[in-house]
């Protein structure tokens, strides 16, 4: 299934909806499709990396996705937590934080956020952090380097 294939899509669904403006060249953000997600920087960069993995097609519950399906998206997540490794470089986070929460947007989806030594607090998970501090928004210039240097990584890597 592509990010275009809208047939298991519902459209009170922000995921779903956002997944219909994925696409390279249409959305700055995109970064790649995966097995059985679509990749996407996050739209705060206040951890430089933060990204998203969104299932392509609606679901809400993880555990209810077929076993196949289940570990061909834990590949896509360990497949981009490497690509940050390599594609951040110099800023290289010390830890990655991996959460499946869907407790705000109930579409299966992961956040991989880069943590680093020099994070406001970095024992503590993001959500805790204030309002202000995580939804900063991303300078244009940032965001197209993260996400080039992202996309190269993962380019070459895909299934």
């Amino acid at each position: 299934m592509s990010v275009h294939d809208a047939q298991s899509r519902r459209a009170d669904c922000p995921a779903c909806q956002r997944l219909e403006r994925a696409a390279p060249g249409q959305d700055p953000f995109f970064l790649v499709e995966l097995r059985e997600s679509v990749v996407i920087l996050h739209k705060h960069q206040r951890y430089p990396g933060w990204c998203t993995l969104w299932l392509r097609d609606h679901h809400e519950h993880l555990a209810m996705l077929p076993r196949a399906r289940q570990e061909a998206l834990g590949l896509d997540v360990f497949d981009v937590a490497a690509a940050m490794h390599r594609a951040l470089g110099r800023a290289a986070p010390i830890r990655i934080n991996y959460e499946c929460l869907g407790n705000v947007v109930a579409h299966v989806h992961w956040h991989l956020i880069p943590r680093r030594e020099s994070d406001p607090d970095p024992g503590a998970t993001v959500w805790v952090r204030p309002h202000a501090e995580t939804d900063c928004g991303v300078a244009d210039g940032l965001r197209d380097e993260l996400v080039a240097d992202l996309r190269r990584e993962l380019i070459g890597k895909q299934p």
